[in-house]
């Protein structure tokens, strides 16, 4: 298969035969097979790693069909013809695979999933700390080097408030939860 539509015609076709691998149970990339579902209707039968390396490992080797990994974890592959990117799963392309459609363009809207990280702090941390850690993370994105370092590993440097980063967990939180739910996931 070479596009996003022709493994959801294959998934349909095969209830239940194809596997998705993930770095491990309720991680980015279990969710995001499990929003891949719950979009498409499909059925796949879902693979748990204790990391992606095993996950690629598994790939390449046929014994699972799918893997939504981050690129960096896979790029390689791609690019030396072992592996076939279907998509990227961001809402823009992304940098170091401006030629892989996105998840929307390929045909699948609604489906948005990414590979982020953020500066925290223990809860109850003066507004002032709070306040000084957010300049200095900003202003640490804003390095040259620092983005020499990260851009090779698809990761965009964003940046922002701290409220705005709040907003945005208490956002994933939600849509991350309402899929588990449409998935039939539980807590335990």
């Amino acid at each position: 298969m070479k596009t996003v539509k022709e493994l959801i015609e294959l998934a349909k076709a095969k209830p239940d035969q194809l596997s998705f691998g993930s770095s491990g149970v309720a991680t980015g990339t279990h969710l995001s097979g499990e929003l891949f579902k719950v979009l498409t209707g499909v059925k796949m039968v879902h693979v748990p790693y204790g990391g992606s390396p095993q996950a690629v490992t598994d790939l390449l080797a046929g014994r699972i069909q799918v893997l939504f990994s981050p690129a960096s974890t896979v790029l390689q592959h791609v690019r030396a013809g072992t592996l076939v990117a279907l998509a990227s799963t961001e809402a823009k392309r992304a940098a170091i695979a401006p030629d892989l459609p996105t998840m929307v363009e390929a045909g699948l809207p609604g489906f948005e999933t990414g590979l982020w990280f953020g500066l925290m702090a223990p809860a109850g941390t003066p507004p002032d700390i709070i306040d000084k850690l957010n300049r200095a993370g900003n202003d640490a994105l804003k390095n040259n080097e620092v983005e020499k370092a990260l851009a090779p590993q698809g990761l965009d440097l964003i940046g922002g408030s701290a409220a705005v980063f709040t907003r945005s967990l208490d956002t994933e939180m939600k849509r991350w939860a309402t899929v588990a739910e449409a998935a039939g996931l539980k807590k335990k």
